[in-house]
């Protein structure tokens, strides 16, 4: 089961422009030769879906905490989640995260 984000909880919200998104590994810890590259990206629909508002660059390495810069903060709802690529190929998505972009 891939990473799925818990800050913001589902539900939650950031405040501002830039917040910190922190993840969990649903069963146990992702290695660094599990996940070939990850990035989270937050959407207008669950599952990487709808308008891409923003994104991190890929990273490489294991699934860690990031900051994601130049969120919406206009109090609407989005979608976050870590899609993730294995070292044998093929992208994958979290489960979406729902939070509030506040200004």
């Amino acid at each position: 089961m891939p990473p799925i984000i818990i800050n913001p909880p589902s539900n939650g919200s950031t405040n501002g422009t830039s917040y910190y998104f922190n993840q969990t590994n649903a069963h146990g810890t992702h290695s660094e030769t599990a996940v070939a590259r990850w990035k989270l990206t937050v959407t207008t629909l669950p599952d990487n879906g709808g308008t891409l508002k923003t994104q991190t660059a890929w990273s490489y390495g294991p699934i860690a905490t990031c900051q994601v810069n130049n969120l919406p903060a206009n109090n609407a709802y989005y979608y976050g989640q870590i899609v993730y690529e294995k070292p044998t190929g093929g992208t994958w998505t979290s489960m979406s995260n729902r939070f509030q972009s506040r200004r």
